[in-house]
């Protein structure tokens, strides 16, 4: 025994068997840093698109008033918006009347148009018409027009409707 605190005593090291230095070098041990762990999320995301009418338009009336639409001076566009995820292709759908004056009974040609604020445009049609948006928010201004040429539209409420919808592009 008397070796080994020789050889302790060398290495500057100290044992003691008694309880109390025992008890001491548990408690020692007990305050030891603790192992860390790592904590992870994980998720996925989807290509979505979600559309929002952020304001309807109003139909105003041109001088000879054998047209309605949103640009004339007391008309306004609609305001559409589309969340996209990835890419997506809004389809904006075929104008339709879906109110009009008791009295009318021409045949008018309606139709739509759009700009964006991320450059998407087009000119007047009569048809369904597309645009492909990225991911991020695109906000679309949306004009109608309606006419009747060589008839004027009779006093009374009129409703230009227009279906927007939203796919992933293929």
């Amino acid at each position: 025994m008397d070796a080994l605190v020789s050889i302790l005593k060398k290495r500057r090291s100290t044992w003691c068997l008694s309880a109390g230095c025992l008890g001491v070098l548990l408690l020692a041990d007990a305050h030891r840093p603790t192992a860390a762990a790592t904590v992870d999320w994980t998720g996925a995301v989807a290509n979505t698109c979600v559309v929002t009418v952020n304001s309807h338009g109003a139909l105003g009336v041109s001088v000879n008033g054998q047209t309605m639409s949103s640009e004339q001076p007391t008309g306004m566009a609609a305001s559409v918006g589309v969340m996209s995820t990835g890419p997506n292709l809004v389809t904006f759908g075929a104008p339709a009347m879906t109110l009009w004056a008791p009295t009318y009974t021409g045949t008018p040609v309606m139709a739509t148009k759009q700009r964006s604020n991320k450059g998407h445009s087009s000119n007047w049609q009569v048809a369904a018409h597309q645009a492909t948006v990225d991911a991020g928010d695109t906000v679309f201004d949306l004009h109608a027009q309606v006419d009747d040429v060589g008839k004027a539209f009779p006093m009374g409420a009129y409703k230009v409707s227009s279906d927007v919808t939203c796919s992933p592009a293929n």
